[in-house]
């Protein structure tokens, strides 16, 4: 060791750099210098040792899942995630990396949570260590036509094919596997509890951001390479006063209301706050009266939105039946028909207890809406429902008087809540019992 006593504070300095790292001796004889400059210098360099000792941590926590692996044999694991679900404009990116085993990449982290010089630097780092990297994308009409769901599977399983080699297990980000034909994990928060899936989230997101610089050259207007197509306040000016170009995402809801007429605007609001089938047609018929007076663009566009929400209440309504059957079950129904249909209408439910016939009209709500479910039944409905209660009687007369009842469900909440209205209207009067 040289005797730092001759050496000026300086020398030292330019000797710290030289070495690749300072022993506990030479540290010790830092720190006792009599010299307050030598003896910072001490102090920096413990500093520095501690948060590479954090880091190393870190990353070594960040190997567990690789490590237990290859212990069961399982060499060559890529690690999948993907860029650009969000974004109003692009292509959605993933990518899948395979580096050698116990890999330590300083810094390596979520490309979330990394400026973007840092990612730019590891994204070299990644290229040069890893054993294979694989890239896929899934165009702005392809998330259109697929949803951004099924199309990001699609782009991780093309990232995986693009490898080159075949992974023996695949980590994969979030909670659901895209079906690729390799095995698959799907590892919640994996960006930042696997080494292999953040080496794949810098690839993703800097290729990504490097595709939406190219197209800012191909559309300056939407300003792209700043905001990369997320929906920032400037760009959704941009969208307003230019409306899409070929790389929106047209299925988005910041893309198809750009630039539309307040009819447009309406009647999509209209679609999209419909929470049941009834509600859905009958703002049908109204666009469907007005469509001579919108541009034959807006009419797609709006149609498109309503076979879109036509599935997803017929997907909800069978939901909120089964609920609601399971609930009047445990109170000691005994169910008699299901989905009875008769006079173009269909009652949901017909069951009996105690001698007495009830026939059940479910309404499920799925989004927030004015109002509950249940007063959905209005007068009008309550009429056709007892038309065709009086057809399942006419089939079945041994039964007695019926009675009606109504049950909500309600979805929207991370628990769903049930409210059963006995008796909530007469065959009489029609009067409602539940709504007010």
């Amino acid at each position: 060791m040289k005797n730092l006593s001759t050496m000026t504070i300086a020398q030292i300095r330019a000797h710290i750099k030289s070495i690749n790292r300072p022993d506990e001796a030479y540290l010790r004889a830092l720190e006792q210098d009599t010299r307050a400059g030598v003896r910072a210098l001490a102090e920096q360099l413990r500093k520095k040792q501690k948060a590479q000792a954090r880091e190393n941590a870190r990353l070594e926590q960040m190997l567990i899942i690789e490590k237990k692996l290859r212990e069961r044999g399982i060499q060559h694991i890529a690690g999948v995630d993907e860029a650009g679900r969000g974004p109003l404009a692009g292509p959605v990116v993933a990518a899948a990396v395979i580096l050698p085993p116990d890999t330590l990449i300083p810094g390596l982290n979520d490309s979330k949570a990394l400026s973007e010089k840092r990612r730019e630097d590891l994204f070299e780092t990644i290229h040069d260590i890893a054993l294979a990297i694989g890239v896929g994308k899934a165009s702005p009409q392809e998330i259109d036509k697929y949803n951004i769901r099924n199309a990001t599977h699609h782009a991780m399983c093309e990232a995986l094919t693009a490898l080159g080699t075949s992974p023996d297990r695949v980590l994969i980000d979030g909670n659901a596997t895209p079906g690729s034909p390799f095995p698959e994990q799907a590892i919640i928060g994996g960006d930042r509890t696997s080494l292999s899936i953040a080496a794949a989230s810098v690839i993703a997101k800097v290729t990504r951001d490097r595709l939406m610089i190219d197209y800012h050259a191909q559309y300056p207007a939407y300003g792209f390479a700043r905001h990369k197509g997320y929906g920032s306040a400037d760009h959704l000016a941009a969208l307003q006063k230019h409306g899409p170009c070929p790389i929106h995402r047209r299925s988005f809801r910041g893309v198809f209301e750009a630039n539309r007429s307040e009819d447009f605007k309406i009647f999509a609001e209209g679609i999209q706050t419909a929470t049941n089938l009834d509600q859905l047609q009958a703002i049908g018929k109204t666009i469907a009266s007005a469509s001579k007076h919108i541009p034959q663009d807006e009419v797609h566009a709006l149609r498109t939105l309503f076979r879109k929400q036509r599935t997803r209440l017929q997907q909800s309504g069978p939901k909120g039946e089964q609920l609601a059957e399971k609930f009047i079950e445990q109170k000691g129904y005994s169910i008699r028909a299901r989905g009875f249909r008769a006079l173009g209408g269909e009652i949901d439910l017909i069951a009996v207890k105690n001698d007495v016939l009830i026939f059940v009209e479910v309404k499920t709500a799925t989004t927030p809406h004015f109002g509950q479910p249940e007063a959905w039944v209005t007068p009008a409905k309550q009429a056709q429902i007892i038309k065709i209660a009086k057809a399942y009687l006419h089939q079945h007369p041994d039964h007695a008087a019926p009675r009606f009842d109504v049950i909500a469900v309600d979805l929207t909440q991370s628990r769903p809540a049930i409210r059963h209205y006995e008796n909530a209207f007469t065959a009489q009067d029609q009067s409602s019992n539940f709504a007010s």
